[in-house]
């Protein structure tokens, strides 16, 4: 893996599409597969369990949760801006699991052959290692734009197309300070803790806000904290995500309390997933902490339990009874693979409706003015008396809020949404609206 290389035309680096960090890291897997004298897409296949260890994914649950990762994969639109055209496709033309082989088999669609095979020119090159060391899906981006321009040294993005590029959507950290803190001060942290480069950014005002953005590029050499024995690149994503699982299992008191945390991420690092899995357990029952009545910050010996059990293992001889092993199991096998397939199902049902949404937007510009004020009309009915009376102050909420409402009837009125039920104040339930205007991206 020291050396793989991950070769893109410079069109699809700066082509326009958002995919988490897991996504993106498969694709970069499967890309250094291609070989140069391929002129076709191949059947590029690879070992179950290879794959998944390197990603940091090691149980059957795991390969269930990769599983409906590239399902949902096969559905991501990614658009590239060409010379003459604007072409929007997708990732792959198929992805199949052989249960028997252990194996799976991954094809690129057709539609990226002239970005990735047989390139000449304008192309950009880097390491496979250093990316699939990031943890934000806005890092890897960032480091694959600034990697493209290292040699010169500077790149100017204005901030809407930086963030298009980086798949922020319009909705996604409206306010710079935020964008600044969720997405720059990130990556620019972890590129320079796990890659060959690092980045400063120049804020630049057009008018009173910021406009554009200029980073300087330093290639470095590669930091210290590269692969060692026991993390190996791709496990420290799966490491955070199995302690949010953990953390998941406390008494809801306790899920904030950096120092249960704390406990619990060096009891991982020790010891395996099952091992703390079952401790928790066991303090869960044990303690005073899930009692009725019980004080989280008086008289609950929560922290005095745990701390017990994780170092010399209660719950190995608590959950030798069968019944409470098979219950255990349940928890791990069920739960948690039902849990990242509701996320993921929660993920693809917020992107559809924002993808609904930029078409209802589509549609309302291209309207006549009778059609539109019908519209309107329709979606001020739709307002609490609050919300309407702060529309017809010209209030920035008021008018957010009709502007959502004035979306919602369009999508229903063109087959985008099915209308929506009315509850007892009469007005719509928008429950897909709350999800996707309050998700954080991050």
């Amino acid at each position: 893996m020291d050396k793989r290389l991950v070769i893109k035309s410079n069109f699809l680096v700066e082509a326009s599409y958002k995919l988490s960090a897991i996504e993106q890291k498969i694709i970069l897997s499967l890309s250094t597969k291609i070989k140069k004298e391929d002129q076709e897409f191949k059947k590029y296949t690879f070992n179950l369990g290879e794959l998944s260890s390197f990603l940091g994914l090691n149980t059957n649950a795991d390969y269930a949760y990769l599983q409906e990762t590239t399902r949902a994969l096969l559905s991501k639109v990614l658009i590239l801006k060409k010379e003459n055209s604007l072409l929007q496709t997708h990732w792959f033309e198929s992805v199949e699991y052989f249960e028997k082989t252990g194996t799976v088999s991954m094809c690129f669609s057709p539609d990226l052959k002239p970005f990735m095979l047989q390139l000449k020119e304008n192309f950009t090159k880097f390491q496979l290692k250093y990316a699939i060391q990031l943890k934000s899906r806005f890092s890897i981006r960032t480091y694959e734009l600034l990697k493209q321009y290292e040699s010169i040294g500077t790149r100017e993005f204005l901030l809407t197309d930086l963030k298009e590029m980086l798949g922020v959507g319009p909705e996604d950290y409206p306010l710079y300070g935020n964008f600044k803190a969720k997405v720059l001060l990130v990556a620019q942290k972890e590129l320079q803790a796990k890659t060959d480069i690092a980045f400063d950014f120049e804020e630049i005002k057009v008018g009173r806000s910021v406009g554009r953005i200029r980073f300087t590029i330093h290639s470095q050499e590669v930091p210290l904290v590269q692969e060692t024995a026991d993390t190996p690149i791709g496990k420290q994503d799966f490491i955070d995500e199995k302690l949010n699982q953990l953390v998941a299992l406390l008494p809801q008191a306790y899920q904030d309390k950096h120092s249960i945390r704390k406990l619990l991420q060096e009891a991982v690092k020790k010891n395996d997933f099952d091992y703390v899995m079952r401790n928790i357990i066991y303090s869960n029952d044990r303690s005073n902490a899930m009692k009725p009545g019980s004080n989280p910050e008086k008289g609950s010996n929560y922290r005095v339990y745990l701390a017990k059990a994780l170092r010399d293992d209660y719950g190995l001889a608590y959950l030798e009874d069968q019944q409470v092993k098979k219950e255990a199991e349940q928890v791990r096998q069920k739960t948690f693979a039902e849990a990242e397939k509701q996320k993921q199902r929660e993920r693809n049902q917020i992107d559809q409706e924002r993808e609904n949404r930029e078409k209802a937007r589509v549609f309302i510009s291209s309207y006549a003015p009778e059609t539109l004020e019908t519209y309107a009309g329709e979606a001020r009915k739709r307002l609490s008396p609050d919300s309407l009376a702060r529309y017809h102050r010209k209030d920035p909420i008021g008018l957010f809020e009709f502007k959502r409402r004035l979306e919602d009837v369009v999508m229903e009125h063109t087959g985008l949404r099915q209308p929506q039920p009315e509850t007892a104040s009469g007005l719509s339930e928008n429950n897909h609206d709350d999800r996707e205007a309050s998700a954080d991206a991050a």
